[in-house]
């Protein structure tokens, strides 16, 4: 008595060959949907510039730049982070508000504020600004990088846009 082996159904065959097709569809369905939420997405706020509060106007001295350090979140894909940039308010001691950014138009170092001298200077390379970011010697190819200010009158706040 010899069992005989039989091939199995082509019904059955055809019932695997669609199970396997559906796994795979759904698989490939899947991330061609995550792929593309990334992709077409609509920019988040945090994406977009933001007003950050640099001070109170009370804080500052007339005529005299004051450094502040702005923190913000950042993303990028995955990637959280919070990063920082200096910049120097300078009040005319009325209303109006100018910020500087901190980093020199050369190289990207810090400049700081030389009280004495009544200029920025750039520790690195010898490049200095005077009191409205403007180059005045040294290397540096193109003015402080100015950003939009604002007064909040019911809080007295200095906002700096980024």
């Amino acid at each position: 008595m010899s069992a005989s082996v039989h091939p199995p159904s082509p019904s059955r065959r055809r019932a695997l060959a669609a199970f396997v097709n559906g796994v795979v569809t759904a698989v490939g369905g899947g991330l061609a949907a995550l792929l593309g939420a990334f992709v077409v997405r609509p920019p988040s706020a945090l994406d977009r510039e933001r007003w950050l509060r640099a001070g109170k106007l009370t804080d500052l001295v007339p005529g005299t730049p004051v450094a502040r350090i702005l923190s913000m979140r950042a993303e990028d894909g995955w990637y959280r982070a919070r990063t920082r940039e200096t910049v120097f308010l300078l009040w005319d001691g009325t209303r109006s508000v100018r910020a500087f950014s901190a980093t020199c138009t050369h190289l990207g170092c810090q400049v700081h504020w030389d009280l004495d001298g009544r200029r920025f200077l750039c520790p690195c390379h010898g490049g200095a600004y005077d009191v409205d970011g403007r180059v005045i010697a040294g290397p540096p190819p193109r003015p402080l990088v100015t950003r939009s200010t604002r007064v909040d009158e019911a809080t007295q706040d200095v906002l700096v846009r980024l």
